[in-house]
């Protein structure tokens, strides 16, 4: 790290000139007592701290890095076996245990409320920077593997006002606790820390005095008692005015039998009939016990209606006649449509129906931690010696050059994927990269002098390349030689001028550095004044409203998920605060976001790399965090069928109260979904009932794959075994072989699917990249096997309906099988162009029969040879899924008496790989009308090389351990 520091320049100055307008940083409500207990009396140790010049040092530390004056690399290392980590971080202090109990001491106690487990460990105090925080992506690569700059970063504008919105934009700092960890420096922190630690515990800022001209990109807001209607009626202005996505939808002329709503201008408020075209909001809550007609959620949700300007409620249990079972049902089957065309929708994230909106009329929330103390900076002040010498690294990051050396001792990089690495699933253009190409042809350089000649043409100001390409081309022609011999005549003279040692292999090459995030031309504004004058005031952000949602009731509850999923706008209440999300834009009230820098130029949404909602699906890691608002392209069935299994999965992890309810509190979601094209969910599977891109009927085969993918969510028998046991009870209202006749989470993937990362598409050049697993092995003749891993049941949809890839598709076998009914009044051939949509009632009682079934022939599992794999049948890797209960010896033991059969449905090459899968339900016997009932799954993989010598869909039956078993099998 250098240590040379410029000294910090410009005036004070500061807060936002809206691109729009009206700008949304609205006056907080007044605070509520100080959070300092008993005592307003600091510890000895907290006395000795100097917060406001640490808050100082910290900015010039982010400052200096953004501007190339200070060499400060975010990149994830370890030390030996130890734990992964981020660095170079400002240190302001150790914390040591004294978190653990009440003192009498004001800062002790509110750090002490800024971590859920203070008891638990010792902590450190550090400072960030704010736009390193979880609300913004950590920085990727473009197809250059360039990083990719913010708007504010870019090094050309094309318009003057993007030049000053960009020179308007300043960072914050925000301080927060985080573990002590043995084997992590002082100035790091976990590497997940920042998805999961912080959101949880929240961060620290310093309230601050009013800037003009400055957009800061984050501030901290205080909230108080009562919520703040000022705000949100801000965010629903935004929404109308610039996110045409957010609209509410609505068919012209559509009715909606039976629709009644609340009147709230009406003193009582009164239940009446009203057209559906009328503008209404909606109500999402936790019913809880019967608590009268008029609950205090319900009478809070009529107070905000009122309060941003709208006259009509809709609740469904007050607005449905639930003695009307026809007419309940007819609005349950129409529930996409009702939330989808509410002006927004209220959610109670906390607690029932009797707890209320906290924050609305008397119902109380939990109160913002914060402190006030006295404004000291000493070394400011020159009351006493400053803790570190004026530009040493202990000024810049916290701790003296010796410590931070001594740390550095036996540390190593570490390649960190989900922070750094490739998303799960990419769209690149290249056709940057086939411009390049062309240059490249058309001057006769090579990509490094390319390279040179762009980076230099940028910072000469040239709008294109070629121009500075014939400025340099003319030049060598005067000199003498041709264009490619500019960068060693270049080279050779400035190692002649400084005096270096020339390696003749180093003539080709020139020295090609990122510019500055900032260049260093540009005025320096340090951090504003405190908002009161003599006074230093912290405040918590408190807990990220996202984390809140999720870990509250109302995100347990099954028939709350489509209300949140289907609604456009939703205004969220939490015991502490009030969260809007809409298709466009996530924000909360004690977190202010220069909405107007971080919006895309149209302004119709946040920028991709701002941290999105929570209610689109639950596709990511547990430890990664989502980012952006691109909604799947209608177009593009691969991501529409990810995140439809992303719903599937979500939902299922939910209660319901009634097992009957298992797909009727999910029909919203699926009839969203549905296409004309033929996108469609049969009892919950997703189907492709329309033609693949050769014209080839694909009901049969996406069927067979839906329902040979789904799994519950389930533990190993043992670690490294690919046998996953779970315990799930069955609903038997409904068919075993949907996930909606069992109660569990559901997955049809093993890994998460990923929806398709979109990086600046602007010509037909667009190639998909998928992360994939690495080899598994390495056979005798060099050839790869790709890792035997779960296929994504999205690839599917995506190769078949592909035009690009349908072709190479050609190896797919499915097993013919019909649905009817118990008695063989409605039956259908899921084969062909069947008509789906006219059978598939989930009121009544369905069965499935598979012709000529082929069976699993035996079930010796033999222990693999191969380190890392668990069992192979006839040679071939398989695995294991499912839903009851049962041990390996006992699998084995009831496939050898009958009890359990394995049937192949679904036969292919997997997409994308090549290799290749086949996929058996496991069935037990139901009954004695010789059904049968699905129990799980088998998957069985053949490699590549295997595949390559298939021709036709039958060579890739003969290959598999299969039989005819005789008979038509019947499941329920």
């Amino acid at each position: 790290m250098q240590t040379t520091l410029s000294s910090p320049q410009g005036s004070r100055s500061s807060s936002s000139s809206a691109a729009y307008p009206f700008t949304f940083r609205c006056a907080p409500p007044g605070k509520e007592s100080e959070d300092q207990g008993a005592s307003n009396t600091l510890c000895y140790n907290c006395a000795q701290l100097d917060l406001e010049q640490s808050f100082a040092n910290a900015f010039e530390l982010y400052e200096g890095a953004r501007r190339g004056m200070i060499e400060r690399r975010l990149a994830s290392c370890r030390k030996g076996n130890g734990p992964v980590y981020l660095k170079d971080f400002y240190f302001v202090t150790s914390l040591g245990s004294r978190l653990s109990q009440p003192r009498n001491c004001k800062l002790c106690n509110f750090l002490a409320r800024m971590t859920i487990q203070p008891s638990k460990g010792t902590y450190k105090l550090l400072a960030f920077c704010s736009s390193e925080s979880y609300l913004f992506e950590p920085r990727k690569k473009d197809v250059r593997a360039r990083t990719v700059r913010r708007p504010w970063e870019a090094t050309r504008y094309n318009t003057v006002e993007e030049h000053d919105m960009a020179n308007s934009v300043e960072h914050n700092v925000f301080m927060a606790i985080v573990p002590e960890i043995s084997g992590i420096p002082k100035t790091g922190v976990p590497v997940r820390w920042f998805e999961t630690d912080l959101p949880r515990n929240g961060s620290i800022y310093r309230l601050t005095a009013p800037e003009s001209d400055i957009h800061r990109l984050v501030l901290p807001r205080e909230s108080g008692s009562r919520a703040d209607f000022g705000l949100m009626r801000a965010w629903l202005t935004r929404c109308r005015c610039h996110h045409i996505n957010c609209a509410r939808r609505k068919p012209a002329g559509a009715t909606l039998p039976g629709f009644r709503v609340i009147d709230c201008r009406k003193e009582p408020p009164e239940i009446v009939k009203r057209p559906w075209s009328e503008r209404y909001v909606a109500l999402s809550y936790v019913w809880g016990p019967p608590s009268g007609d008029w609950p205090q959620t319900i009478l809070d949700a009529v107070e905000v209606t009122k309060r941003l300007g709208e006259r009509y409620l809709w609740v469904d249990r007050t607005c449905i006649d639930q003695s009307n079972l026809e007419e309940k049902m007819f609005l349950i089957s129409k529930m996409d449509a009702i939330y989808e065309g509410a002006e927004f929708t209220i959610v109670c994230a906390a607690g029932d129906a009797r707890t209320g909106l906290p924050g609305v009329n008397t119902t109380p929330r939990r109160p913002q931690p914060w402190v006030e103390l006295e404004q000291r900076s000493e070394k400011a002040k020159g009351k006493r010696a400053a803790r570190f010498a004026p530009g040493s690294i202990g000024e810049i990051i916290g701790i003296t050059e010796e410590e931070y050396e001594l740390e550095r001792v036996g540390e190593t990089e570490w390649l960190d994927d989900l922070r750094f690495g490739m998303r799960g699933k990419m769209a690149f253009d290249f056709g940057e990269l086939l411009a390049d190409i062309k240059l490249k042809e058309k001057y006769d350089i090579p990509s490094n002098h390319l390279a040179w000649f762009k980076e230099m043409a940028e910072h000469d100001g040239h709008d294109r390349v070629e121009d500075y390409l014939d400025i340099q081309k003319e030049l060598a022609r005067r000199i003498g030689i041709p264009l490619k011999g500019i960068v060693p005549f270049f080279k050779r003279e400035l190692a002649e001028k400084e005096g270096w040692d020339l390696d003749p292999s180093e003539l080709d090459t020139m020295p090609i550095s990122e510019r500055p995030m900032k260049e260093s031309s540009r005025p320096k504004r340090p951090l504003p004044s405190s908002k009161t004058e003599g006074k230093f005031t912290l405040v918590s952000s408190m807990q990220e409203p996202r984390t809140t949602v999720r870990n509250s009731e109302w995100a347990t509850r099954g028939w709350t998920y489509q209300e949140g999923v289907l609604s456009n706008r939703r205004l969220v209440f939490t015991e502490e605060q009030v969260y809007w999300e809409c298709r466009g834009m996530a924000v909360c009230e004690t977190v202010d976001i220069a909405l107007n820098v971080v919006h895309e130029p149209s302004g119709g949404r946040m920028a991709n790399y701002m941290l999105s909602g929570i209610f689109d699906n639950d596709l990511h890691q547990p430890s990664e965090l989502p980012y952006g608002f691109d909604p799947p392209k209608k177009e593009d069935i691969g991501d529409q069928v990810v995140a439809l299994d992303g719903h599937i999965q979500a939902f299922t992890s939910r209660k319901l109260t009634n097992g009957d309810d298992s797909l009727a509190a999910f029909m919203g979601v699926a009839a969203s979904y549905t296409t004309d094209a033929g996108l469609y969910l049969l009892l919950g599977l997703p189907v492709w009932a329309g033609a693949f891109a050769n014209d080839k009927p694909g009901l049969q085969h996406t069927f067979a794959l839906s329902i040979s993918s789904w799994t519950h969510v389930a533990d190993q028998i043992e670690p490294g075994a690919e046998m996953y046991v779970g315990d799930c009870p069955r609903r038997s209202q409904f068919p075993s072989w949907t996930w909606a006749g069992w109660q569990g989470s559901v997955a049809f993937c093993n890994q998460k699917q990923s929806k398709t990362h979109r990086m600046d598409e602007t010509n037909k050049h667009v190639v998909v990249a998928t992360l994939l697993p690495g080899p598994k092995s390495i056979g005798k003749d060099g050839h790869h096997d790709t890792a035997a891993v779960d296929p994504y049941h999205s690839d599917y949809f995506k190769a078949l309906t592909s035009k690009e890839w349908v072709d190479g598709m050609q190896q797919i076998w499915s097993a013919e099988m019909m649905l009817h009914d118990t008695e063989g009044t409605y039956a259908s051939l899921l084969t062909g162009w069947a008509p789906i949509r006219t059978i598939g009632d989930p009121s009544m009682t369905w069965l499935l029969t598979i012709h000529k079934p082929l069976v699993l022939r035996h079930l010796y599992l033999m222990h693999s040879a191969a380190q890392g794999e668990w069992r192979r049948l006839m040679g071939k890797i398989v695995s294991v899924h499912l839903s009851i209960p049962i041990t390996e010896a006992q699998l084995v033991a009831d496939h050898k008496t009958g009890h359990l059969v394995f049937v192949l449905v679904f036969a292919s090459m997997i997409p994308f790989v090549y290799n290749g899968i086949a996929r058996y339900l496991i069935l037990r016997r139901a009954d004695e009308a010789d059904r049968w009932e699905r129990i799980g799954r088998l998957n069985m993989w053949l490699t590549e090389k295997e595949m390559d010598t298939f021709r036709k869909p039958e060579d890739l039956i003969a290959a598999l351990p299969v039989r005819p078993f005789g008979k038509d099998i019947t499941i329920s």
